[in-house]
């Protein structure tokens, strides 16, 4: 294993193993002391992958260099993300402001689309790298081609939800307004117990 791989995943698994433990012995400063040692693991690969232009959190050297060069940023960039969500949420339970975030984060939650729709992006783009090089036929149209087919999924997606959070950043009361319209029109569409069981969600 190597050494930057092994202090990686020593943070995250001490760091889980922390949050267990401030919990079972009731110690809230332990929980977030381990949540942050979660996001300072994931935050050094990020930084590991911007450096070496290799996938952090790789176990081994010989791990396939296909992903190298850009997929590895990009890689990055979403261990960035996350990493800085993670440590952002045990600053935020630490300074007592947790109920503040998700409060401001439930009335405009353009953040959040965006977060997710820069990670579905990251990872229909990783989806597209073909790390088994060229194969016969049979086995591009049985393994390639439905890959192909769910990164460009994601990639929509991800435009998709980024959009939404942008629009909703700028003008939050017209996206209010349309997302209630869309909504009240899939839930019309959808079987009445289904619209029952989302309302139920919903409240």
């Amino acid at each position: 294993m190597r050494l930057t791989a092994f202090l990686e995943y020593a943070l995250i698994i001490v760091g889980a193993l922390g949050i267990a433990a401030a919990r079972y012995f009731a110690l809230p400063k332990g929980v977030h002391l381990g949540i942050f040692a979660i996001g300072a693991g994931v935050m050094i690969g990020a930084l590991e992958s911007f450096y070496t232009r290799r996938m952090g959190l790789r176990l081994s050297e010989g791990s396939d260099g296909a992903y190298n060069g850009m997929p590895a940023v990009i890689w990055g960039g979403m261990l960035f993300l996350v990493a800085g969500c993670v440590i952002g949420a045990a600053y935020a339970l630490d300074a007592g402001r947790w109920g503040a975030v998700t409060a401001y984060l439930k009335q405009r939650p353009g953040a959040q689309y965006a977060l997710t729709g820069l990670l579905s992006m990251g990872a229909g783009v990783l989806a597209f790298v073909n790390p088994q090089g060229w194969r016969v036929w049979w086995k591009t149209l049985l393994f390639r081609v439905p890959r192909v087919l769910f990164a460009a999924l994601l990639v929509l997606a991800g435009l998709i939800a980024l959009a939404c959070g942008a629009w909703e950043w700028l003008d939050p009361r017209d996206f209010q307004k349309a997302s209630r319209v869309i909504l009240s029109i899939m839930e019309s569409s959808l079987p009445q117990d289904w619209s029952r069981t989302i309302d139920r969600l919903r409240r």
